[in-house]
Parts: structure tokens; sequence; C-alpha cells
């Protein structure tokens, strides 16, 4: 991720709120496409989803960090 430090306040909640609402979705996508019954999906999609909800959290818990160490 990207230095942090040099964005403003505001730039950094709205960054978050869009990481927050990414997140929300990918896991409702998930969510959707792992309970389909009948199709077989690979081992990698789940691995897939997984890895970007991974990311995204730990994208999220920096942003958040910075925004606690500026209060």
């Amino acid at each position: 991720m990207e230095d942090l430090s040099i964005l403003r306040n505001e730039d950094l909640t709205r960054r978050l709120q869009t990481l927050s609402e990414e997140l929300e979705e990918l896991e409702e996508e998930q969510s959707f496409v792992l309970k389909q019954t009948g199709i077989h999906l690979p081992g990698r999609t789940v691995k897939r989803y997984e890895f970007q909800i991974q990311l995204l959290k730990e994208s999220i818990t920096e942003l958040q960090a910075e925004i606690e160490r500026r209060k």
C-alpha cells in the first residue's frame, strides 16, 4: 500500500469507507457463489476469494491504524 502519511484525513476516511464497502460486497458475492448447488467450483475459486478478502482486511487495518495515529 502507498504511504498513508501523505494523505489528508478526508482521503483516508473516504478510502476506508470504499474498502469497507468493497469487502462487504466481496463477502456477499463469495457467499452467493459458494452456496450454489449443482455447480462445481475449482479450489482456486475459494482461494481467490480468501486472498482478496485478506488483502482488503489488511488495507482496512492499515487505514484504521493511520486514522487512530492522527487522533
